[in-house]
């Protein structure tokens, strides 16, 4: 048999197109009707036109020449020959023909020599170029409709085999079906094609677009991917896939983030991508749309192991270092294409089984690299267009050689026409029903005229696509590839060369950049240093509450009231406690428990300082009442710490029963400060507490009513700054305690209500306060009394304090201590009553002197030297003065004295008589002021010596 060139169609077309532009005579007066006519204009215009037609027509010409040195061969003489369409892209966006076309017209050779297959018939093909353009696809319909040279038997072509762009396929499937013909394309992957309304008669080898997306969506839940972005080129096949992924990634729970279309210049969609911080982007565009989206991605610092494309798996292997249309270096897109993903079906298959060619898969491969290494020895075979894609026109061409050999059986193929509605239902059933094992694997359809096949994904890794793994959509399941984990994990954790630290990944990337929620929590070696002095200061106390009961009836205890100290202990023991629990609410995870913690230690503080400053308070009430005279009944003396305890903690009830009820506490969490990103992870510290609606209110409330109770205390402090009580021995070293409590409380109430968020710090203000009142009171009141013990002197009761015990008791006293208490009260008053009487006793014997001094100046000056040297000597012998005074005028005597001098001041007398009157009258008015002075009875100088002494023991 030998071999002849394919049919040219060139010089038909011109004539036809001449025809048509110039023949029409609507044609032609729509022309003219936009120009002035007259002989010169149209002759001008004819011109121009016939050129330009020409130019364009050679341009047809010229792309859509094809090899003619691997033609079929011609039939015998007994064969028939049917027609077959060919579009084949042998230029334009995708040249995809290049290695399409060749492989087709292998398997029209192996189809005419099957004896088995169109029995007495010849299959031929009439190819074209369609340039990946619509337009021009159209064209070619129409020639391959109407050219009458295709042979003498039959001039209509049976079927169509191709295009191979899907926009070419979208024009030529849609206007195919007028004519009844069917169109098998082996490249067209849109997802709108499916639209079995509009393309009645189209099927295709090549999957949908729309089969990628389950596999992306498997992955996306393997690497648990859940917010994604979609990057699409403005075409038909880009757009109708993406709403398809989109209509499957919401069934599956995965966000749509953005979407995001552009025609030439990606700059602004990928400006957009990165300002919202996607990470996991599908980019659905063409190869040379592919290479612009990567520069700019470079350009703006978009790429990286943190962002994962995934890509059409059909680009040509070194699609990225083609950088002639690009501003962008090989070394740059290489950087900014590393580790990105790609999802294709499957082309060639893996089995060494032979085909329905009876050839096997790899065998094809050898048999198609020879024919392509002699029409493009200049071309590396894996950039020959459409290399990648020459098994499925292989394995299409035999799909339809099958097709047309089960019609043969129920109809005549000859008799076919485009307005034969029944033989083409009889082509597309026999279409539908085809199944058989090609160089691509399976072949079958759907009733959407869609091929049912595996998809491969594939990852770029240091410049080179490593298959990971099929999916089979049917199943749902994935198929590992030798070398690679069940997990996925070797996808991350191979060395990657454009790292920036050159360590491997450990797991995939995140699909945003994370945010680690950390509790701030206390600082370990804070809390374990104030839970240290918090455990002293409870055992400090423990130690005091215990010598103060077992001690209780020794003199400088019971003066010192025991209950209002056992008091102030439990108070300060229960806020020492409540520390621990400062420092322990931060480290639970347990919203609930939280706030049962909360309300804990607030009601513990509140109680605690109710109790240990109201043991305190009381004993300054006391101290200001026996300080202002007030008489104290022994009731008042039992009951009043019952009454100023019970009533503060009755207060702080109400106020948490009310708090707890009408606004109760919740949990809240607040972030306060943000971390550095570390693996894409940002680290924000949380800060966890209890709040009401109504908070600081509350907050206002307690701090209101403690701060009124430490300003009376204050006060109370104040007025009895100068009291000296013996029956109360430790009031000086409360009052100190007061004001330290002020000054503490004063300083951290302000300080945490502004550093609350800094946990750390709040923790060790309040921690500090606390420790702080507590060691210092316990401190002043006890270390003394704890050292008297240690010394020994700790005196029992005496045998008057003892007779006044029992007296009070015989008089229905209440215990010890309200005994003892109401007897010093008496004496205390007695003594103070004594005291004023003396003091009045001295002024008046001031006075007296005063007067005496002045009657003896008088003397002098009236030369009484005499009497002047007798009052001299009577004076010094009763010590009112001495002799140096009398000579500066400072006698001293009394106005009985004067009054006498005055009564004899008119009757001279002989001064010796006068002296000895004077003498003797100063005399005995000086012994009666003496006596009444001196003379204090004796029971109130025993109390005196009493108070003296027990004051002295109490400073000790």
């Amino acid at each position: 048999m030998r071999r002849r060139r394919i049919e040219t169609w060139e010089l038909n077309a011109l004539r036809n197109n001449y025809k048509r532009l110039f023949c029409n005579k609507d044609n032609t007066a729509m022309l003219l009707d936009h120009f002035y006519i007259n002989k010169y204009s149209l002759l001008f215009f004819f011109c121009i036109y016939h050129g330009c037609l020409v130019i364009f027509i050679h341009s047809i010409t010229v792309a859509h020449q094809l090899p003619i040195d691997i033609l079929p061969p011609i039939p015998s003489k007994q064969d028939k020959t049917l027609w077959i369409g060919g579009m084949f892209p042998q230029t334009g966006e995708w040249a995809g023909g290049e290695a399409a076309f060749p492989a087709a017209l292998k398997a029209l050779d192996q189809i005419n020599q099957r004896e088995d297959i169109l029995p007495g018939y010849y299959l031929n093909l009439s190819a074209y170029d369609t340039r990946c353009s619509p337009g021009l696809g159209t064209t070619i319909l129409y020639e391959l409709l109407y050219n009458k040279t295709f042979g003498s038997v039959n001039s209509s072509i049976l079927m169509l085999l191709g295009p191979a762009c899907s926009p070419v396929s979208t024009a030529v499937g849609e206007a195919a079906k007028m004519w009844n013909l069917i169109v098998l394309s082996y490249g067209s992957s849109s997802p709108a094609l499916s639209n079995r309304v509009r393309f009645r008669t189209f099927f295709r080898t090549h999957p949908p677009a729309t089969l990628h997306n389950p596999t992306r969506i498997k992955f996306f839940d393997l690497f648990g991917w859940k917010r994604i972005a979609i990057l699409i080129q403005t075409e038909e096949v880009w757009q109708s896939t993406a709403e398809h992924l989109e209509t499957l990634a919401r069934q599956h729970n995965v966000h749509i983030a953005v979407r995001q279309l552009f025609d030439n210049d990606p700059s602004h969609a990928i400006s957009n991508l990165k300002k919202d911080d996607i990470r996991i982007i599908v980019g659905l565009f063409y190869e040379e749309k592919a290479r612009k989206v990567f520069c700019k991605a470079y350009q703006q610092n978009y790429y990286g192991e943190s962002y994962v494309w995934w890509l059409i798996g059909w680009y040509a292997d070194n699609w990225f270092v083609k950088v002639h249309d690009v501003e962008c270096t090989a070394e740059d897109m290489s950087r900014a294409v590393e580790g990105h993903f790609t999802t294709e079906i499957q082309m060639l298959t893996d089995a060494t089984t032979k085909t329905i060619s009876g050839l096997t898969a790899q065998e094809f491969i050898t048999d198609l690299n020879s024919t392509l290494r002699h029409l493009f020895p200049t071309k590396p075979i894996e950039s020959i267009g459409g290399y990648v894609e020459a098994p499925l026109a292989y394995d299409a061409t035999w799909a339809l050689a099958l097709a047309l050999n089960r019609s043969l059986q129920r109809t005549n193929l000859e008799e076919w026409t485009y307005g034969n509605t029944y033989m083409k239902e009889i082509m597309m059933d026999d279409m539908e029903r085809t199944d058989f094992f090609g160089v691509s694997g399976s072949v079958k359809f759907d009733k959407l005229g869609n091929r049912m096949s595996k998809v491969v994904v594939e990852q770029l890794r240091n410049g080179l696509y490593h298959r990971l793994a099929r999916f089979d959509a049917e199943k749902g399941s994935i198929e590992w590839l030798s070398g690679e984990e069940p997990d996925g994990s070797r996808c991350w954790n191979y060395k990657y060369n454009y790292s920036s630290n050159n360590e491997k990944r450990r797991s995939a990337p995140f699909d945003q950049l994370q945010i680690s929620h950390q509790v701030q929590e206390i600082s370990r070696p804070l809390y374990l240093t104030m839970s240290c002095f918090a455990a002293l200061g409870l055992l400090f106390a423990i130690i005091c509450l215990i010598l103060n009961i077992a001690y209780r009836k020794r003199k400088f205890i019971w003066q010192s009231k025991p209950m209002y100290n056992n008091c102030a202990l439990i108070g300060g023991i229960i806020c020492l406690a409540d520390v621990f629990l400062l420092g322990a609410d931060s480290q639970t995870d347990n919203p609930a428990r939280f706030v049962k913690l909360c309300q804990l230690k607030g009601s513990l503080l509140a109680a605690g300082f109710s109790l240990c400053f109201g043991g305190l308070l009381a004993k300054l009430v006391r101290t200001y009442l026996l300080s202002t005279k007030k008489t104290i009944s022994h009731i008042w003396s039992m009951f009043e710490l019952f009454i100023i305890v019970g009533s503060l903690l009755l207060i702080d009830l109400i106020v948490f029963v009310i708090w707890h009820i009408k606004d109760p506490l919740h949990f809240s969490s607040e972030a306060t400060r943000e971390g550095p990103i570390t693996n894409d992870v940002k680290t924000v510290y949380q800060f966890q507490q209890c709040r009401s609606n109504h908070h600081m209110i509350w907050i206002g409330l307690l701090y209101s009513i403690k701060g009124i109770l430490i300003v009376i205390g204050i006060y109370l402090s104040y007025e009895t700054r100068a009291s000296k009580i013996e029956m109360i021995n430790d009031a000086h070293l409360v009052r100190m305690c007061t004001y330290n409590i002020f000054i503490v409380c004063l300083i951290s109430a302000s300080l945490t209500l502004i550093i609350e968020r800094n946990q750390d710090a709040d923790f060790a203000f309040a921690s500090i306060a606390i420790i702080l009142c507590c060691f210092v009171s316990f401190g002043l009141i006890f270390l003394p009394k704890i050292l008297c013990i240690i010394r020994g002197r700790d005196q029992p009761f005496s045998s008057v304090d003892n007779k006044a015990h029992s007296r009070s008791n015989s008089a229905g006293g209440h215990g010890t201590n309200p005994t003892v208490q109401q007897l010093s009260s008496e004496d205390e008053e007695k003594y103070r009553k004594l005291v004023s009487e003396n003091e009045q006793l001295k002024s008046l014997i001031s006075e007296r002197e005063a007067r005496v001094n002045e009657l003896i100046q008088k003397l002098k000056q009236r030369g009484s030297n005499i009497v002047i040297r007798d009052v001299q000597r009577f004076s010094g012998s009763l010590g009112v003065g001495h002799t140096s005074a009398i000579h500066d005028g400072d006698l001293t005597s009394t106005t009985d004295t004067a009054a006498y001098v005055m009564r004899r001041r008119s009757t001279f007398v002989n001064p010796i008589t006068l002296s000895t009157r004077i003498s003797n009258a100063i005399l005995s008015t000086r012994a009666s002021v003496t006596d009444k002075t001196i003379e204090v009875p004796t029971e109130a100088n025993n109390i005196k010596r009493a108070s003296t002494s027990k004051y002295r023991e109490s400073v000790c």
